[in-house]
């Protein structure tokens, strides 16, 4: 399955290297599944020990967007099931992170040239902030980068 190399690096820098040997060569969609899961269980894990500043509600919301995408998964009778599945939860995932899942059900049309249309902070604001300390750390982080490179 070279087809899915994007799928195997992201398992690989996720849960290292004796993941991508499960998954190097798999075409069972039972280890596909575990893995998707796998991957919707990080970024919640992710979200309560990373993001230090939300409302309540939106770790709620989050919870409710992996376990959706989980229980699509629970219906995925193939790679493509599984990799459209997870794609589609990684989607809504990515949105609401931003403020808000959009909502365009009713919608016509929605283009991207009209940024109103793009705009998600109604509910919430994102806003990235670096301690000195973090800095620091990722100045090191670019330095051992370049040393290795």
């Amino acid at each position: 399955m070279e087809e899915a190399y994007g799928m195997k690096s992201l398992v690989e820098n996720l849960f290292g290297r004796d993941a991508w040997m499960e998954v190097k060569h798999a075409t069972s969609v039972r280890v596909w599944k575990k893995y998707a899961k796998k991957i919707l269980d990080s970024i919640s894990t992710t979200a309560r020990s990373t993001v230090e500043i939300a409302d309540s509600e939106w770790h709620d919301e989050l919870d409710e967007i992996v376990e959706f995408g989980k229980a699509r998964l629970a219906y995925a009778n193939d790679t493509e099931a599984v990799f459209a599945s997870l794609a589609g939860t990684l989607g809504l995932i990515n949105f609401h992170q931003f403020g808000r899942r959009p909502s365009n059900l009713h919608r016509k049309k929605v283009t991207l040239r009209h940024p109103s249309n793009w705009k998600f902070d109604q509910f919430r604001s994102v806003q990235y902030v670096q301690s000195r300390d973090q800095r620091e750390t990722k100045e090191r982080h670019n330095q051992s980068r370049k040393a290795d490179a």
